[in-house]
């Protein structure tokens, strides 16, 4: 478990080089990390990260990221982006297996299987988000859907396992999970991560209409180790005031 609290930045498909540097830019001056306590996750479009990194190396406890990689290392994969290139401009993290990719890419468990084993093998950590649809959450079968994501995608011999849990239903919406209902999927994760010979080093994140508003309430109740933040994050006063959270707790 890590020992901070994990803040990811999911930029999507969003900012340009001059709002993002403006963003960046005013995190530096405007946001206090406490020590040991917050840790920041950047993850832009992937023509973003270049000069990202330039600014990113003036920020206490932050880090860059990238929001996906393909699963194998070079070739004639059109369009897609190396692990050689993250390495190059020192991402520490990659998101992988988000649901957005897994719907429109139509992204296969045993795919982010492969990207989790190739980011681990060049010292890059995954993110590897896992998330159930409206109607698995109904019919009350969310343990069973994420039991499947969990040993399809996620490999045992990672060091270190990030999780990010998003609910599909959640993202863009507005709408939360109860927080109980959060902790009990991440009370979930864990079990069976232990039971199943995965790393103990494990963090648990939750992802899904994060905002300023909720977010200190969601980290307090549900007991996750950090959240994986959409639209919150290319706001500057809402991701100021997330950053901010161990200023003032």
């Amino acid at each position: 478990m890590s020992q901070y609290i994990l803040i990811v930045s999911n930029w999507k498909m969003n900012l340009n080089i001059d709002t993002a540097t403006k963003l960046v830019n005013s995190l530096k001056h405007k946001t206090q990390l406490k020590s040991k306590l917050v840790k920041s996750i950047i993850c832009p479009q992937f023509l973003l990260i270049p000069e990202i990194c330039k600014y990113i190396k003036d920020l206490e406890n932050t880090y860059l990221g990238a929001q996906d990689c393909h699963h194998e290392s070079s070739g004639a994969y059109t369009g897609c982006t190396s692990i050689e290139l993250l390495k190059y401009y020192k991402c520490k993290y990659s998101i992988i297996g988000h649901s957005e990719r897994r719907t429109f890419q139509n992204e296969s468990n045993l795919e982010i299987f492969k990207k989790a084993e190739l980011l681990k093998n060049n010292n890059i950590i995954p993110i590897i988000c896992i998330g159930e649809p409206k109607n698995i959450r109904d019919d009350n079968q969310v343990n069973d859907f994420l039991a499947k994501q969990i040993l399809g995608s996620i490999p045992k011999k990672l060091d270190e396992v990030i999780i990010a849990y998003e609910p599909i239903w959640a993202i863009g919406t507005g709408i939360t999970p109860k927080n109980e209902e959060i902790l009990a999927v991440r009370n979930f994760i864990e079990n069976f991560l232990k039971n199943n010979g995965y790393s103990d080093n494990i963090s648990i994140l939750y992802g899904g209409s994060v905002s300023s508003s909720n977010f200190s309430y969601i980290l307090q109740e549900s007991k996750v180790n950090g959240m994986l933040i959409g639209g919150a994050s290319i706001n500057q006063k809402e991701i100021q005031e997330i950053l901010n959270y161990g200023n003032i707790n």
